[in-house]
Order: structure tokens, then C-alpha cells, then sequence
């Protein structure tokens, strides 16, 4: 027996583009969100994981509520107030995005908590709103049992197809055109539009249309003008971080200071406006050690660019010394070379590739060895791409290394204490590959900091690596904060390997 389901006539071709552009919605907002997020809490995992958790929850929910209102009331109007609702909170997420972030950042609260709290208050209702559409579509459509697994299907394949849609756009085009707040807006004036799409009375699409208008002319004006309370400096979005670039004063000589940022937990780099090539971190400096303890290196790899303050030091102080800097994210090196002073040089050689891509393949083509090889991958205490901290990273760095050349990479972590897990796990790991390691920690070598978070510089050579003497006295300051006593690294933190790297774990106690 057949058990007909009383259909909404008419709208067939209209669900489906609601289902198609409703899914790619979605992930465009998870996208752009990732982006808005950014400047005030970064871009690491947790923040993703708190983003991705909170919206597929969301969207849990909405599908539930949805399915049991489309029962309840199976009317194209429910449908269109339902798209409305969520343009709306969509825009105003988008205009009010900055203002909710500065707050919640004020707050000071763990990483984890804050990620959760802003996913929650920014993400939240627009994605509960869109969670509610799919179901509600599918209801609309239905016109007899015997055709509702097709219909069913077909719908779930349009959405999941505006979802690939949505990803691939978002994240290959929309993020490189234009800023995350104007995508928002734009996907809330898309989400207005198919309400004007389901809706058949008269006066409610003239609404709609009204409410469309007036949010793409909030999305052309927060293109034109910026979206308020927006941070400080210039914000850079590439297709891997986002970047913040501000001036402030160096309290310690007063002198002006540019600062870009890419994880707010931390400054990426720095520069002098009144001399671009002199350093301004103190962890930058001890990079001098691969000079001191390999004095005749001319032939340099650096892991990381950032804003190359390190490479321009580098080519400007040691002449005839050719530099391979690999720098994942090319927008990067294009907001080294507007904002600082980055130049082009026949000594400098920048590769855009992941670091432990570059190694593998190095490795692996039989590469011309380095006599030094510098790391600063790690952005901050908390962004640590665990591929570069493990066993495996260590053998490849070795294998790149001359007998005689030094490996100096920078951590954040502490010595010892419950910060030190990350530094304990990637010196074990290390170890395996270097006889020789040296530490020195930046703020100072003895008990008193040793359980302070802070940039830790380690230094790895092997048994034929000489210690050199020579510029002992240029490089006295360095070498008084070598790490004399003698370490024992934790019995209870592994040796990172690619197979099991628990960073996470460790940066959670940070």
C-alpha cells in the first residue's frame, strides 16, 4: 500500500538549489571563520578542533529541530523565515565578529576554553539555522513514500556537493580576494537570497529581497571600509596563515619596532625601521653559534623565514655565504619583502615548500650538504607542526649536515617543569641522530628560569664536529647561557617519532 505525503507544489527546482547553496554556505562560513578567529586566538589545532566540533554539533542540532518543525509545519514560509533567521545571524556574526573576539580575549582564559567560548558565541546560531535547512527541504519535497529514498538522496548529493563546492572555493578563491568578514557578509546575502527563492507570497520576497540587499550592502561596504572594531595594523590573509603587521616602540632602547604576526601567542618576527637588518629577538641572535662552532660555513639551510630577519642578517654580516631558506606559505615571503626590507639577493635561494617536504626530498635526491642547517618552524609555544620534531625529522637533518656542520633550532618550551614536555620529547628525539647536543636557554641557564616558558635554543653536532675557539670572546654573551649541569630529560616523555608525536598533550600545559 502506497502512503502518499501531502507535497508542497512547485518548489521542486528551487529546493534543490537551496540544498546546493545552502551546503556550500556552510563551509565557506567554517572557512572564513577559521580566518576571523585568527588574529585574537590563532590558527592552531585546538582552534580548529574547537571550531570544526562546535559547528558539526550545531549543525547536529539543527538538523533534529529542523526535521521536527518540517513535520510539525511542512510550509515553504517556515523554510524562508528559517533562511532569513540565518542570513541575518550570519551578518551579524560578520559585523560584530571583532568586538566579541576582543572581549573574549580580554578574559584570558585558557586556549581551550577560549576557542570553545568563540566558536560558541560566533558560530553557534548561523550554523544551527543552516543544520535546520536540509531536513526541512527534504520534507517540502516529498511526495509519496515510494519516491522518498530518491529524493532523499538526490538532496543529500546536492548538499554534499555544495559543500565541495563551498571548500574549494572558499579556500582556493574567496580567502585570497577578499577579507574574512566581507565573505561572511557575502555568504549571509547568498543565504537571503534563497529565501527570496522559497518564498511564493507577494510581500514576504519583497522583504526578503529588502534584507538582501541590505546585507550585500554591508558586505560592499566592509569590503570599501573594513568591518569595525577591527585589530590593529595591516591584516594579511594567505592561503596558509593570517598576518598581522603592526609598529610598536622597543621599551629597552625606544627605538621603532615593525612585528609581524601570525599566532598571537607570539611575535613571528621583527624589525628595526631604522635598521632593517640588525636583530631585535633575542633568540635570533644565538644563531651566531653555527658561525662560532663551524666558523668556516658557507653554505646554509634555514627552516622557517618568517619575516627573514635572520636570512637578511645573515647575507648582510657573513660575506660569501649562500643561504636555502624554505618558508611554507609564499604569502609570507611577499609580506617580508613589502613590510620588511626582504630584498633579492644571488646568495638567496627560498624555496615554498613545507620544511619536512623539503628534507625528504632533499634527502632523497642526494642534495649537496648544508655546514649549518637553522630550524624555526615552531611559531609559538602552542603552533608546532609535530612532523618537525621527530625522530625521523632528526635523521633527515643529519643526513643534510656535513661531518663537521651544526644543527641550531629554537624552541619554546622550558627546561624542566610541567612546560618542558615538548623540549624533552624533541631532544630525546634529536639525540638519536646528533652524539653532541648543547643547550641555552635564552632568559638565562640557571635554576631560577629553568621552569619558565621561554625560547630554548638547542644546539646538535656530531662526534667529529670540532667546538671551535675561535670568536669566543664576540660570542661570550651566547655562550654564558649554555645549560652546564647535567640534563636528564624526562623518563615519562617519549622520543617523538612520525608515528606518535603527542605534542598536543604536552603544549596543554602550557
Amino acid at each position: 500500500m502506497t502512503h502518499n505525503i501531502q507535497p508542497v507544489r512547485g518548489i521542486q527546482a528551487r529546493l534543490q538549489i537551496t540544498a546546493f547553496f545552502s551546503g556550500a554556505a556552510t563551509m565557506v562560513l567554517e572557512l572564513a571563520g577559521s580566518r576571523i578567529v585568527a588574529p585574537y586566538f590563532g590558527t592552531s589545532l585546538i582552534v580548529w578542533t574547537a571550531l570544526i566540533g562546535i559547528i558539526m554539533t550545531s549543525l547536529c542540532l539543527g538538523s533534529w529541530f529542523g526535521g521536527s518543525i518540517a513535520d510539525k509545519r511542512p510550509e515553504a514560509k517556515i523554510l524562508g523565515r528559517i533562511l532569513m533567521l540565518a542570513a541575518l545571524a550570519t551578518a551579524v556574526t560578520a559585523f560584530s565578529s571583532n568586538w566579541i573576539l576582543t572581549n573574549i580575549q580580554e578574559l584570558r582564559l585558557n586556549l581551550y576554553v577560549s576557542s570553545v567560548y568563540t566558536s560558541l558565541a560566533l558560530f553557534a546560531l548561523p550554523s544551527l539555522l543552516l543544520g535546520m535547512v536540509s531536513p526541512f527541504v527534504a520534507r517540502l519535497a516529498m511526495q509519496d513514500v515510494d519516491t522518498s529514498g530518491a529524493i532523499v538522496g538526490r538532496l543529500s548529493a546536492l548538499n554534499s556537493a555544495g559543500s565541495i563546492l563551498g571548500t574549494f572555493m572558499g579556500g582556493f578563491v574567496l580567502i585570497s580576494l577578499f577579507p574574512s568578514g566581507v565573505i561572511m557578509m557575502f555568504v549571509a546575502s547568498v543565504i537571503a537570497l534563497l529565501a527570496v527563492l522559497i518564498y511564493t507570497g507577494a510581500w514576504r520576497k519583497i522583504i526578503a529581497l529588502f534584507i538582501f540587499a541590505a546585507i550585500s550592502s554591508g558586505a560592499y561596504a566592509a569590503n570599501k571600509y573594513g568591518i569595525p572594531f577591527a585589530p590593529i595594523g595591516e591584516q594579511i590573509d594567505t592561503a596558509y596563515n593570517h598576518i598581522s603587521v603592526a609598529e610598536s616602540i622597543d621599551r629597552r632602547n625606544g627605538r621603532r619596532v615593525r612585528i609581524m604576526i601570525t599566532d598571537p601567542d607570539a611575535t613571528q618576527s621583527l624589525m628595526y625601521l631604522d635598521s632593517p637588518n640588525e636583530l631585535v629577538s633575542d633568540y635570533t641572535k644565538f644563531y651566531d653559534l653555527a658561525f662560532h662552532y663551524k666558523p668556516d660555513a658557507k653554505r646554509i639551510l634555514m627552516l622557517g623565514g618568517g619575516g627573514y630577519s635572520v636570512p637578511k642578517y645573515i647575507l648582510s654580516n657573513y660575506k660569501n655565504v649562500s643561504l636555502d631558506v624554505v618558508e611554507l606559505d609564499e604569502g609570507v615571503t611577499e609580506t617580508a619583502r613589502k613590510y620588511f626590507e626582504l630584498k633579492d639577493s644571488p646568495n638567496l635561494t627560498i624555496y615554498h615548500e613545507d620544511a619536512r617536504t623539503f628534507l625528504n626530498r632533499s634527502v632523497m635526491e642526494k642534495a649537496e650538504q648544508y655546514d649549518a642547517i637553522l630550524m624555526d618552524t615552531f611559531s609559538s609555544a602552542i603552533v608546532i607542526p609535530f612532523q618537525m620534531t621527530t625522530v625521523e625529522t632528526g635523521q633527515l637533518l643529519r643526513s643534510l649536515l656535513k661531518s663537521d656542520g651544526v644543527l641550531i633550532v629554537n624552541i619554546i618550551s622550558s627546561v624542566y617543569g610541567t612546560k618542558s614536555g615538548v623540549f624533552h620529547g624533541i631532544y630525546k628525539a634529536f639525540s638519536n641522530s646528533f652524539e653532541k647536543m648543547m643547550i641555552f636557554p635564552v632568559n638565562a641557564n640557571d635554576s631560577r628560569y629553568s621552569y619558565a616558558l621561554q625560547n630554548i635554543i638547542l644546539a646538535g653536532m656530531s662526534s667529529n664536529a670540532g667546538l671551535s675557539s675561535e670568536n669566543v670572546k664576540k660570542n661570550e654573551h651566547l655562550l654564558s647561557h649554555q645549560w652546564l649541569d647535567e640534563f636528564h630529560p624526562d623518563s615519562g616523555v617519549p622520543a617523538f617519532t612520525d608515528s606518535f608525536a603527542p605534542v598536543e598533550r604536552y603544549t596543554l600545559l602550557q
